[in-house]
């Protein structure tokens, strides 16, 4: 009786270790993905001045398209400045278009950090377990 005693109590502690063992690899993992979201986000963030002064600059050449226009009107030939505004204004819908992807681009990043961790975390239970790892 006393041999089964032991056995269940060795049986709980054995278990406990390992629930306390994955709260803690669980707690490592979380902070990784913080740390990781912490400086996507500080990122992200310098990129938006960047962003604002693209806006200014399409606002600005707006403008310039409507003076050069008035001026077109009263006969100033302004076929050449035009046609170089307009290769100035593609080369900010390409800059805005990169932007935009690059805005974008801290949620792909989070969400394969998450999953990488998450396999990390899987792959390490396992060994823990001594099971192999589908592969």
């Amino acid at each position: 009786m006393k041999t089964l005693k032991d056995l269940v109590l060795a049986l709980i502690n054995a278990t406990l270790i390992l629930v306390a063992l994955c709260l803690f690899l669980g707690w490592q993992l979380m902070s990784t993905v913080d740390g990781i979201t912490d400086r996507l986000s500080e990122s992200i963030q310098s990129f938006a001045p960047v962003r604002d002064e693209v806006a200014g600059l399409r606002a600005e050449l707006s403008g310039l398209r409507a003076d050069i226009a008035a001026a077109g009107t009263q006969g100033v030939p302004v076929t050449r400045v035009e046609a170089r505004l307009d290769a100035i204004g593609t080369r900010l819908d390409e800059m805005q278009t990169r932007m935009e992807q690059l805005t974008a681009l801290p949620d792909r990043l989070i969400d394969t950090a998450m999953e990488t961790a998450a396999d990390k975390f899987a792959r390490g239970l396992s060994e823990i377990r001594g099971c192999e790892t589908a592969s």
